[in-house]
């Protein structure tokens, strides 16, 4: 915070966008803990991955880089759910994937998408067989068909706005057919990963048996058996995608990522995700225009730039000066985790972060990276709840993941959370005296939340610390840290708090 004062929004932004890269998630695994707390000799298991991430989006510099990953980790889904989830390994590499496109091009990032073994496990096209007139085999479309939906165009043509188009009769236009899919998924057949294996052996086609790869496969990307690639031509959408028969699969790839990339809906679909995932869930028509169009063209000409992208996402003026009444979003649990991890100092003892953060994805459902339920994410990005947000006309895809149980849990959890909250020594004094209490606690909801709490809910917090003991001696700083876990706790799981404007 003291860096974009210093600097301003844009040159802090510019200096974040071109950040050397951190350590990667596999660098992560390997040290086996944070800095100053690393264990080289435990043994790796899911759960050190898991730690992995969350330690590099606590402690890595390029903290831009890692929220855009977990925005696009929302729209590029894959999950553990279902497949991996006991290879530590898997997704390691695709987290480092997500940073590598976060502020490179757009185009790159679907290549290494497509190529990553960890796509190809989750949606099936690993070892995908050409078709066989004689047994009636089909290549799987799981990817094919998801490529175009969820990834690149969405269901339906849009204008530059994100808005819907329509056909003179009124009515919605397709982006992509049934034979769309079918055309598309001869592309995707043959991809198998050459390992190697635990045992260092080079891999084959038809080798489905993820657990057995050594860690670094999941780093390589995949490669074409050509016996198992479609030999049949590839015609579809609109006629923009034509291979004759006998294309390679690598550029059958190349050919039918273009033709997605250039299409008219990449560009505003993207945008509209991007701006849902990361600054306000109801963008005026005019920020998507200015974001698509940042997407089209980052001022020399190429298209996809993220960094054009991500400076008409964060700088736009609806966000550096909000004064649309809908404005802002709920903020997801895993950003406000780490977000709290980087700012209260729950991490600085090994053992108290281990638990505060990773046993509290399990505690509380954080979603956190590579989880969600299904392709589809963790919510639909149209999401509008029943009450005044809908009667409003307003989106709020993040409240389709609120309910009483879930909240139950992100009551507790945040409890277990703040618990590891380190009192530091310039409040040690202060709050020894709660006629203090009243300036800490608007500074740490300013800290933590950006705003203040509500008057009469902030009185009532004050009347309830006024009560607790500041102990004396060896029992004043147990005493006293648990008022400023307190404060913490109460701005942490107030409804106000969880909306960022």
């Amino acid at each position: 915070m003291d860096a974009v004062e210093a600097h301003g929004p844009a040159a802090w932004l510019e200096l974040q966008l071109n950040a050397p890269p951190s350590l990667s998630v596999t660098d992560w695994i390997e040290r086996k803990g944070p800095p100053g707390f690393e264990e080289p000799q435990v043994p790796v298991f899911i759960s050190t991955r898991v730690r992995a991430i969350d330690w590099k989006c606590i402690w890595a510099p390029d903290m831009v880089r890692q929220r855009v990953s977990y925005a696009l980790s929302q729209i590029l889904v894959v999950s553990e759910l279902g497949t991996n989830r006991t290879v530590p390994f898997a997704l390691a590499n695709f987290w480092d994937i997500l940073n590598r496109g976060a502020t490179g091009n757009f185009r790159d990032l679907l290549r290494e998408v497509s190529q990553s073994l960890d796509m190809a496990s989750y949606l099936t096209y690993l070892n995908n067989r050409k078709a066989d007139l004689r047994t009636g085999r089909q290549p799987d479309e799981n990817y094919a068909r998801e490529l175009m939906q969820l990834f690149t165009l969405g269901l339906w043509e849009l204008n530059e706005d994100g808005s819907l188009r329509r056909d003179a009769a009124g009515r919605l236009i397709p982006t992509y057919d049934q034979d769309d899919v079918i055309q598309l998924a001869r592309v995707f057949t043959g991809w198998y990963s050459p390992g190697p294996d635990q045992q260092g052996r080079t891999l084959g086609f038809g080798v489905d048996n993820t657990s057995s790869y050594e860690s670094k496969a999941w780093a390589r990307p995949l490669v074409v058996d050509s016996r198992e690639h479609s030999p049949e031509a590839v015609h579809g959408l609109g006629g923009k995608l034509r291979l004759p028969a006998g294309t390679g699969g690598i550029q059958a790839l190349d050919a039918a990522l273009d033709v997605l990339f250039e299409h008219p809906n990449c560009p505003p679909f993207i945008a509209l995700n991007l701006i849902r995932r990361l600054t306000t869930s109801n963008p005026s028509a005019a920020y998507v225009s200015r974001v698509s169009k940042a997407f089209k063209d980052d001022g020399q000409g190429r298209r996809g730039e993220m960094k054009a992208v991500l400076r008409a996402v964060f700088l736009d003026p609806e966000v550096l000066h909000p004064d649309r009444p809908e404005f802002g979003r709920v903020i997801e649990p895993y950003v406000q985790v780490i977000g709290l991890a980087r700012l209260l100092g729950a991490h600085v003892d090994a053992k108290r972060q281990r638990f505060a953060v990773f046993t509290l994805h399990e505690r509380f459902s954080t979603q956190r990276p590579f989880t969600a339920p299904s392709v589809f994410n963790f919510n639909q990005l149209d999401f509008s709840p029943q009450g005044p947000v809908r009667d409003a006309g307003w989106v709020a895809p993040e409240l389709q993941n609120c309910d009483e149980y879930g909240a139950t849990l992100r009551f507790n959890g945040m409890a277990g959370f703040c618990e590891g909250i380190v009192l530091p020594e310039a409040l040690f004094e202060r709050l020894a005296d709660p006629i203090h209490d009243a300036e800490l606690v608007d500074a740490q909801a300013l800290l933590l939340a950006g705003r203040l709490l509500p008057a009469d809910d902030r009185a009532d917090l004050l009347r309830i610390l006024a009560r607790l003991p500041r102990g004396a001696g060896s029992s004043a700083y147990p005493a006293r840290a648990s008022v400023l876990q307190g404060i913490a706790w109460f701005i942490s799981i107030h409804p106000d708090m969880a909306v960022r404007q």
